[in-house]
């Protein structure tokens, strides 16, 4: 698998895991060999190595969790201040009972049959019947 720390938000600790371990094992080498040279002994780098390289890739996976959360709040936050102020979210609907009162009160007259009055709206009969039941349920047919 070959991704970087700024690609896509990985899925749990031990994908980043992974992704920190390749992205930082050269560069925790190259610091290591520039700040810290009185580290002679090869146990010693080893392990300072080892330490540094920890905690920077708990460092990184702890932003990256936190990053995550973050937008998620956020993303929460606008959701809810939106839907406050009376954004619909989803499709737009295509029909609206109302607009057909008189085709369904003709329907329920018996002046039209269910065929035609669905043909008249233009409805699926799927749509067709909610608007009928929505109606009902109204009382307004």
């Amino acid at each position: 698998m070959d991704r970087d720390i700024y690609s896509a938000p990985v899925s749990n600790y031990e994908e980043m895991m992974n992704i920190c371990r390749n992205e930082t094992r050269l560069r925790v080498s190259e610091v290591i060999e520039l700040c810290m040279p009185f580290i002679d002994t090869p146990e010693g780098k080893i392990l300072m190595e080892e330490q540094m390289y920890s905690v920077l890739i708990q460092m990184l996976t702890y932003m990256q969790v936190s990053s995550r959360k973050l937008r998620k709040e956020r993303q929460r936050e606008g959701i809810d201040a939106a839907m406050a102020n009376g954004v619909r979210f989803g499709r737009k609907q295509k029909f609206t009972a109302d607009e057909y009162i008189d085709v369904f009160k003709r329907l329920e007259n018996g002046e039209i049959d269910r065929n035609t009055a669905r043909a008249e709206i233009g409805a699926s009969v799927n749509t067709f019947r909610r608007m009928y039941n929505e109606l009902k349920e109204q009382g307004k047919i």
